[in-house]
């Protein structure tokens, strides 16, 4: 078989988190195939794929936010061919300049099969909390993939069940198989040099909050909550690791303005994967108090490092923690205090929860995940 997989959007934004955290994981092992693999970017100058040179693909994933390629070429995708041809969608395909309506009519119309990846279904159920190039073309997308894909994976139920009753309300009759393929958590890292201020940092008793700075997210207030027990652990620091999205100014506002930024609070935005394993390893607590998830990457992330790990009670997250994660429901300031004091005030529950972390929680490698994948593309092609 021959797998093609559109990468436009993750070249694009060249973030490294969510989404483009998956991509990379998945590059990293289907390049390593015996099958036929071309990565692709849309020219939409030309209105044309590139076939992305698979021996540069590597150098990339060790440096998505700054490497450029230097070998590619223009690509008929569309050309004749008796083999078997999947189109993977694992990107945020729905932002690209080829609009899938077009892109998978013509894709059928060349006996390719269409396998997508919905993380979640937050451009339906949260627009609100979107850019608005999201609200308005994820929607489009969804059209397309009701009508043409042959296959859907989700990374939780939660999603998949979403998925399942916006599909029953619309009265999509069409029946495409799906499946549950969870996310890893044990991303592959490579040495850094070590930068004084953040061997400084990781010194230091800290809460540690990873994800992109957004409303759903709630980073403001967690922000909230540390001014107040700042007063009370003034030797505790609070960290913030992710880019800056969208709707934040207000926050980003405060935060810039907050008289312990730079002393007690942080917020660090070009951390690469090393980095980022060491800040888990660091960590006193991590939080991750999202309105809503398709998953909740830095949840398993955090447990895989053996952190006690605060989250929010709705949608996966409770899926990805289990009992491993100490939930709150209404991520109030009051609540995600409480919790933290719990902790701060008696080390010996601290070190009992830590260790039935360490000692009991067993992680889903991105090697499972991506071989799950790859396992059921085969079987289904059979």
């Amino acid at each position: 078989m021959t797998l093609y997989i559109d990468i436009s959007e993750f070249l694009k934004t060249r973030f490294c988190t969510g989404i483009q955290r998956v991509i990379k994981e998945f590059l990293k092992r289907v390049i390593l195939e015996d099958f036929s693999v071309y990565i692709l970017s849309y020219d939409a100058s030309n209105q044309k794929y590139l076939a992305l040179d698979i021996s540069e693909v590597d150098d990339f994933l060790k440096d998505t936010q700054h490497y450029k390629f230097k070998k590619f070429k223009y690509i008929d995708i569309f050309q004749n061919s008796l083999e078997i041809k999947i189109f993977f969608e694992i990107d945020a395909v729905w932002n690209t300049n080829k609009k899938r309506k077009v892109l998978y009519k013509e894709l059928k119309s060349h006996n390719f099969k269409i396998y997508n990846f919905i993380y979640d279904l937050i451009p339906i159920n949260l627009p609100e909390l979107l850019r608005e190039n999201t609200k308005k073309n994820f929607p489009s997308f969804l059209q397309a993939l009701y009508k043409y894909s042959d296959f859907i994976f989700f990374d939780s139920i939660s999603a998949q069940e979403d998925y399942k009753t916006l599909k029953n309300k619309l009265k999509i009759m069409r029946n495409i198989p799906t499946q549950v393929v969870n996310l890893g958590a044990d991303f592959i890292q490579k040495p850094s040099k070590m930068d004084k201020n953040y061997s400084n940092l990781l010194s230091t008793k800290y809460i540690l909050f990873v994800g992109t700075i957004e409303p759903r997210k709630q980073q403001a207030q967690l922000l909230k909550a540390f001014d107040v027990l700042h007063n009370e652990y003034p030797d505790l620091y609070l960290i913030f690791i992710g880019k800056i999205g969208w709707k934040v100014d207000s926050f980003i506002n405060d935060l810039k303005n907050n008289p312990l930024k730079d002393k007690n609070i942080y917020h660090l935005t070009d951390i690469d994967d090393s980095l980022l394993s060491k800040f888990y390893q660091n960590a006193y607590i991590v939080t991750y108090l999202s309105i809503y998830e398709g998953y909740g990457l830095p949840i398993a992330e955090s447990l895989y490092h053996g952190n006690i790990t605060i989250a929010s009670k709705n949608s996966s997250m409770i899926e990805v923690g289990e009992d491993f994660v100490d939930y709150i429901q209404n991520n109030t300031q009051k609540e995600i205090i409480d919790i933290l004091k719990k902790y701060l005030q008696n080390q010996y529950l601290y070190d009992q929860k830590r260790n039935y972390i360490k000692t009991h929680y067993k992680i889903n490698s991105w090697n499972d995940f991506y071989n799950s994948i790859i396992k059921d593309i085969s079987k289904e092609i059979k």
